[in-house]
């Protein structure tokens, strides 16, 4: 067996956005009221969620969804459940995101015989030394409090288009009672690398590049079953705009690398996890 890759904080990372030419791989500009939008979506999102996690009746955004029971039972017998999704105002009306998109997608895994403790400390403790998962080139811790963390991330993707970022993100772990907790993570910088992996590496201007990564959250939950551990993430992505006379092509590839950028980053918390807990054993 190859031994496990030191552990993150789990991020959905960087899509692999599917734009090609001109007319999408050009620089644009991140406008002030795409940042407002953008708030206004995270803050709606974040007052859902604590609505969940506060609930009688249930957890797990699972757990509220239209078919929670089927749900549950598929992840239970060991499928990945992921599902894409928008959050909506207090009207029930979508939210305008003018000059961007949000990619914002959920993702739920069932971790065999993994203990809430066992995960929240492995989490909590991540390694900077690799080797690390393929797209991170370089990881550090910039801050730790209890029940906090600050940490920089060097990332890549490769796939459709050479992407290399600087980031910076801000999480936060919380307890919701025996066999539940949390964490949230905020990306707090990101900015795209001009000429990366060469002598000429610079950053360019955050707000001020292809626009292919903007902002990422993620909000991960994790509850604590007979059997195991089940692991959910949601993660809420803003990039450029996508032209609309592309609209037909372009989405249903970024809905495939997500879905599929999803689900690697499940089974590589699977892997990861999993992994520790045999160890352990023997």
């Amino acid at each position: 067996m190859n031994p496990a890759r030191k552990y993150l904080p789990p991020l959905f990372g960087a899509l692999a956005i599917v734009l090609a030419g001109p007319a999408v791989t050009a620089a644009v500009t991140l406008k002030p009221e795409t940042i407002e939008a953008w708030n206004r979506y995270v803050a709606a999102t974040e007052a859902r969620i604590e609505r969940e996690l506060t609930s009688d009746n249930g957890f797990l955004a699972q757990d509220f969804s239209a078919q929670p029971e089927e749900a549950r039972m598929q992840v239970l017998g060991g499928g990945i459940v992921v599902s894409e999704i928008t959050t909506t105002d207090s009207t029930g009306k979508g939210i305008p995101i003018p000059n961007g998109t949000i990619h914002h997608w959920r993702g739920c895994i069932l971790l065999p015989g993994v203990k809430l403790e066992q995960y929240m400390n492995q989490v909590q403790n991540p390694s900077e030394e690799g080797p690390h998962q393929p797209e991170v080139l370089e990881m550090r811790i910039l801050e730790r409090k209890p029940d906090e963390l600050k940490f920089y991330i060097k990332i890549t993707r490769t796939k459709f288009i050479n992407l290399t970022y600087n980031t910076e993100h801000h999480v936060t772990y919380h307890w919701h009672g025996p066999g539940r907790a949390s964490h949230w993570s905020a990306s707090t910088k990101i900015a795209e690398l001009a000429n990366a992996g060469t002598p000429e590496e610079q950053e360019k201007p955050q707000g001020q590049d292809r626009g292919f990564m903007w902002r990422l959250n993620s909000y991960w939950r994790c509850e604590e079953v007979d059997g195991g551990l089940i692991v959910e993430g949601e993660s809420m992505l803003l990039s450029r705009q996508i032209p609309f006379g592309l609209r037909w092509l372009i989405e249903p590839l970024i809905d495939r690398a997500a879905h599929e950028m999803i689900i690697n980053t499940l089974e590589e918390v699977k892997q990861n996890h999993t992994t520790d807990a045999i160890v352990r054993t023997h």
